[in-house]
């Protein structure tokens, strides 16, 4: 039986310019595989590849909650054979949105490294030997739960964002902590992952906004500071959703990416005051802004009808 499994989902780390533009390539891929496959041999244990969308993969901006639910699938089933170490290479742009996700699906008791790279292997800069050599040796580290190791630190699943689009340390961490698992095996393509997508929308409350708000279970608002949002976005809300409309869920969450968030902090105003609408609120606390996109995609995949159950068993409400 392998000791971790492998499974690469694409990006940088596996990609080459072959005259079209950089995107991921099966040559290049293979070289990555031999190169985890060498650190993991190091460290006396052996390894599986699993080539979860193809063996080059796909370009990280193309991962959808289809691709989430492909990786959560291919973990448990190695999980099921004794697996309790993964090794997830991934393209930088959407590897918090993954760490979040499995930090939230991935079966209890299974350590989870994500990691790839900022620059290509053929760049003289290239970070993902290093960044794959880190992730295994953390993986050995005796630490348990989902998280990225990227530039020689490992961040937790569910408190990571990017926050440098081409330097190499590439994330900061919103906080601390691991968040219990959901606890429950998702049923495989259970529903048409658009259809509980659709019922979700993050809106980013800046100075020029004018949002239509149209019918949804769950509204993140990205407001101010710890949650602070205009005053006309307040009344268009009311009147959006006025008292014998069903109104969504609000998730308080922040534009800024560290810290404790909480839209208790202005009190009555800004997007706690909803909570005297009759809004249900929740506050965001120190999870990223990719961690509340994956916790209420989860919410309305499996409870539909009222999402607010799953999203209290991690967020405050207010």
């Amino acid at each position: 039986m392998d000791d971790v499994m492998v499974i690469s989902a694409g990006g940088t780390i596996v990609s080459s310019d072959r005259g079209g533009g950089f995107v991921p390539d099966t040559y290049a891929a293979r070289g990555i595989f031999t190169l985890a496959e060498r650190f993991i041999n190091e460290r006396g244990h052996c390894s599986g590849i699993c080539g979860v969308f193809g063996e080059a993969g796909v370009d990280s901006s193309d991962i959808s909650p289809e691709n989430w639910q492909l990786i959560t699938e291919k973990i448990y089933e190695a999980a099921d054979r004794g697996v309790k170490k993964f090794l997830v290479i991934h393209g930088t742009d959407t590897m918090a949105y993954t760490a979040a996700w499995l930090s939230l699906t991935a079966p209890a008791g299974v350590s989870v490294a994500l990691t790839g790279s900022q620059r290509t292997p053929d760049a003289s800069d290239f970070d993902g030997a290093d960044n794959l050599r880190g992730a295994v040796n953390s993986l050995f580290s005796g630490r348990s739960g989902v998280f990225i190791h990227f530039a020689g630190s490992d961040y937790d699943g569910a408190f990571v964002h990017k926050e440098d689009a081409s330097g190499l340390c590439a994330y900061v961490s919103s906080g601390a902590g691991i968040p219990r698992p959901y606890g429950r095996r998702l049923i495989k393509n259970a529903c048409d992952w658009r259809a509980a997508a659709g019922q979700m929308e993050l809106i980013h409350l800046h100075p020029a906004v004018m949002p239509h708000f149209t019918r949804r279970r769950i509204l993140i608002l990205e407001g101010y500071g710890s949650g602070n949002m205009p005053e006309r976005i307040h009344s268009m809300l009311c009147e959006a959703f006025g008292a014998e409309a069903e109104k969504p869920v609000i998730i308080a969450a922040s534009s800024c990416a560290l810290g404790e968030k909480s839209a208790s902090f202005y009190g009555g105003v800004g997007i706690a005051g909803l909570a005297a609408k009759n809004f249900q609120v929740f506050n965001q606390g120190s999870y990223s802004l990719e961690f509340l996109i994956a916790l209420s995609y989860l919410s309305l995949s499996v409870e539909n009808e009222r999402p607010e159950d799953i999203l209290g068993l991690y967020l405050q409400k207010y």
